[in-house]
Order: C-alpha cells, then structure tokens, then sequence
C-alpha cells in the first residue's frame, strides 16, 4: 500500500488563514451589497473547505489515499479547481440571463423611442395647424 504524505503545519496554517480570509472578504462585500447573495454562495463554500480541509486533514488524507492521490494537498488543490469552475459555470449563466435582459431592454428603449417621435410629430403638426387658423 502506498503511503500518503500529509499536510505539514505551515500548509495547514496557511490554508486555515485563507479560508478565514476570504469568508470574511466575502461577507463584509455582501454585507455592504458589493457581491449579490447568488454568487456569493460559492465563494462561501471554497472558504468553508479552505477552513475545513486543515481542521480535518486525517479525513482528506484518506480520501486521497481512496482516490490514488499520493500528496492529499492536490486533492484541496483539485476541489479548489473544481468550485473555480462551477464559478466560471455560475458567471456564464448570468452574464447569458443579463444579455438576455440587455437585449430586451435596447428593444424596448428603441420602441419608445420610436412612439415619443411619433407623438412630437404629430405634437408638432397640430401646433402647425393650429397656427394656420
């Protein structure tokens, strides 16, 4: 059987700080309604396994050791790479739900547009006619 080499304390340490400190960056920029509560959610989740990975590293040592990883940090790293994509997953649909919204927007701008011109023409044509008399 293969043996797994542990985190050493520094990277524990390390790890636990960062955790900390993006939840604690993530919550005072929603807090103070920089960061909508829907996108926030992931970023709370990679701090929450940045904070839990040291505190239960004898879990992601042997999680490792199942999964055929010889130094358990790459697995934190492989998760860590796996919620920047669902991220990337996350920010390619509101940036689709935005166009979207965008789009609909432009078309209805342009339509009252459109109608406020009409309405000044004929503003204009009665104001016309009614000088004539």
């Amino acid at each position: 059987m293969e043996m797994v080499v542990g985190m050493s304390l520094r990277a524990r340490l390390v790890m636990l700080g960062l955790g900390l400190c993006i939840g604690l960056v993530v919550l005072n920029l929603v807090r103070t309604r920089r960061l909508k509560e829907e996108f926030s959610l992931l970023w709370l989740s990679a701090a929450v396994l940045l904070v839990l990975a040291p505190l239960a590293s004898d879990l992601f040592d042997a999680l490792a050791a199942v999964l055929g990883i010889d130094y358990s940090p790459n697995l934190v790293f492989a998760l860590a790479f796996i919620v920047v994509l669902l991220l990337l997953l996350q920010f390619s649909v509101a940036l689709s739900r935005f166009s979207e919204q965008i789009t609909k927007l432009t078309q209805a701008v342009a339509l009252l547009a459109r109608r406020v011109e009409e309405l000044e023409a004929q503003a204009e044509g009665r104001a016309e006619g009614g000088e004539d008399r």
